[in-house]
């Protein structure tokens, strides 16, 4: 936004935000049904009040400390009720790649940012799902993180501490920076899994065998029967929910057998590539 010699860089998305129940839970507002009055040519009747804090957190089908998506079938879900939650999905339905795997969100709204943290802590303790992979002790150990707590958090947080590792004993002793740390160097990328997951037998071995991490779609195949590859070297291409995973290849190696095209939709454990020395 350009104002004389003045600007501003401001996002714009042209429909309503994931976030936006953390609004309505401080403002008393219903966005939604505003949005339809807007649109019906009625003018804007939400009020310009603030009260309390809100916290939200998104439920996805996903491994809780790599980020990588998963699928199948909720067996078992309980939500909390104490608090407002949104979800679009319940027990028997399955999790797929064609869509982004939210399971639900949930808000709670309190009067000091520390008792909406509280209360989303408790609401996150009775929420159970079964059946299907998620990020629910992830997001318990971030919401009782003190660093969180203390408002300390920045961009480089899940650089500086690892999802689901032990938290500090105590915090420096520090005041709240409350900025973005976005000078540090980026994190490496969570998605590839660790070589030593993916090959059957290490260097040194005749042949290793790289599996898909998780289900999706390949959408490029980067080598050639024949092909030698180095270590970390991107040799397929998942994609799946909106998130692309590179395969890479554990060590220098020689591709001997692809077994994936562009295209295929595999299962999470797939055999895509035989490697060989």
């Amino acid at each position: 936004m350009l104002d004389d010699r003045d600007f501003w860089f401001l996002e714009l998305n042209g429909r309503i935000q994931v976030e936006h129940p953390v609004t309505e839970l401080v403002s008393g507002a219903d966005l939604v049904a505003e949005q339809i009055r807007i649109a019906q040519g009625e003018p804007l009747r939400a009020e310009s009040r603030l009260v309390g804090h809100a916290v939200e957190v998104r439920l996805y089908a996903e491994d809780p400390r790599t980020f990588l998506p998963q699928t199948g079938r909720i067996e078992q879900l309980r939500l909390p009720t104490g608090i407002r939650v949104d979800a679009g999905v319940e027990e028997g339905d399955e999790i797929g790649t064609s869509y982004d795997p939210l399971i639900a969100k949930l808000i709670a709204h309190g009067s000091t940012r520390e008792h909406a943290l509280d209360r989303l802590a408790g609401a996150l303790g009775e929420t159970e799902v079964e059946g299907v992979v998620t990020n629910l002790p992830f997001l318990r150990w971030l919401v009782a993180h003190p660093a969180l707590r203390a408002g300390e958090t920045t961009t480089a947080f899940l650089t500086e501490h690892r999802p689901l590792s032990a938290p500090p004993l105590r915090l420096p002793d520090r005041p709240w920076r409350g900025a973005f740390r976005l000078n540090l160097p980026a994190p490496p990328p969570a998605a590839p899994p660790d070589p030593d997951a993916v090959a059957d037998r290490g260097p040194g071995a005749e042949q290793s065998a790289l599996t898909a991490p998780m289900p999706g779609t390949v959408i490029r195949v980067l080598v050639a029967e024949g092909d030698r590859v180095q270590p970390r070297q991107p040799l397929v291409v998942l994609e799946a929910m909106k998130m692309e995973t590179p395969v890479v290849s554990p060590y220098e190696a020689v591709v001997r057998v692809v077994h994936v095209q562009e295209g295929d939709r595999v299962a999470g454990g797939t055999l895509l590539i035989e490697l060989e020395e």
